[in-house]
């Protein structure tokens, strides 16, 4: 059969087409794609606005938020496309903004300055149909307990609610369960402090959405990604001061016992899962002869030969207090404070962002002056 001029230009742009999609599928391979960090810079700074860095390319930065007063903290969506961030604005207030990063637009996500609030601390739903977020209402010349509030980020509006409607029931530190059913947060109620888990869905047969696990530390800890399992760091008064050590709640047999010993000659006061659930990373300060000035990683789980904990990215000269794992779970990036500064620069010590690397055991410094790290999804 002979192909005439119009099958034959059917044919090429068919073959184009297929082409294109081929070399669309290969450059959008998530394994092709720059590993990013988004981070609060400068630290000593102002204003201080969300950067981003290539991990594989340290000083190159882009700047995705250009405030005139400043962000408080932010949250990247799980598909890495929008930004939320807490902006400073006249009179020492918090508002929230959405930035869509593909296009620049930038718009109010709940206009707090409006509604004479302070809202802070946004988080993402795994899903990414919700946010999370601290509202503390004005009372006046000064504002109240923060509570968590809701935005149904499917909603054309962007409706935003409490997440219990019970105004008694005050927190901060809100995290989500993996499945996206359940929202744990730090009790803020001083005469019963602990850590309340909100469920969407309860669970089991007993239709119980609100539980409770007590805790003085002040911090709400990590959940397993399955929701199952909650590590959090409690109080132990130990030689005359206190200091920290990790319990583990399992929320299936509801109840809690000692991640960490208690009695033990160490300082704990906070913890990781890595994302497939089988490994945990600790913030830890010995307080025995292994002494050193601020608390270092330190990692247990599938990946090592012993049940011993085992000394990651260690550096005696650092303070290592916030850390996040990657979503393949063989990087954290942690935010560090060196406690030397150089003295003939005259210029004072500010926090740093570091990669360490499981599999090759390399730790690299991506920026000066910045905090608040957080990888976006590639």
């Amino acid at each position: 059969m002979k192909l005439d001029k119009l099958d034959i230009a059917v044919f090429i742009l068919v073959g184009l087409c297929l082409a294109g999609v081929a070399i669309a599928a290969y450059i959008s391979d998530p394994a092709r794609q720059p590993l990013q960090v988004a981070y609060l810079y400068p630290a000593l700074g102002a204003p201080q606005n969300v950067w981003l860095s290539d991990i594989d390319k340290p000083g190159h930065q882009q700047q995705l938020t250009f405030s005139e007063r400043g962000v408080s903290d932010f949250d990247i969506s799980p598909d890495g496309r929008r930004l939320v961030y807490a902006e400073h604005t006249e009179a020492r207030g918090l508002t929230l903004r959405l930035l869509d990063i593909p296009s620049g637009v930038v718009r109010d996500l709940v206009d707090c300055v409006t509604l004479r609030a302070l809202c802070t601390s946004p988080v993402f739903s795994p899903s990414g149909d919700l946010l999370a977020y601290q509202r503390s209402e004005s009372l006046g010349a000064s504002y109240g307990l923060s509570r968590i509030w809701l935005v149904d980020l499917t909603s054309s509006g962007y409706d935003t609610a409490p997440l219990i409607g019970d105004t008694q029931i005050v927190g901060h530190s809100a995290v989500w369960s993996g499945d996206s059913n359940m929202l744990s947060f730090y009790s803020a109620d001083t005469t019963q402090p602990g850590i309340l888990l909100y469920y969407f869905t309860p669970p089991g047969d007993d239709d119980v959405q609100l539980r409770f696990i007590p805790s003085s530390y002040g911090a709400m800890g990590t959940l397993s990604p399955n929701g199952q399992q909650v590590i959090f760091p409690d109080l132990v008064f130990r030689d005359g001061q206190f200091h920290g050590h990790l319990q583990i709640a399992d929320l299936a047999e509801k109840q809690f016992e000692a991640f960490t010993d208690s009695q033990a000659l160490i300082d704990d006061v906070a913890a990781r899962f890595s994302p497939d659930g089988q490994t945990v990373a600790i913030a830890r300060r010995y307080t025995d002869s292994r002494w050193t000035q601020g608390h270092q990683l330190y990692i247990r789980g599938f990946r090592l030969e012993t049940a011993e904990w085992q000394p990651l990215a260690y550096d005696p000269d650092y303070n290592t207090s916030y850390f996040r794992w990657d979503a393949s779970g063989e990087r954290l990036v942690m935010q560090r404070f060196p406690f030397y500064a150089d003295e003939d620069s005259g210029v004072p010590a500010r926090p740093e962002v570091w990669i360490h690397d499981l599999n090759s055991g390399e730790s690299r410094k991506i920026i000066v002056d910045a905090y608040l790290p957080k990888w976006v999804s590639r």
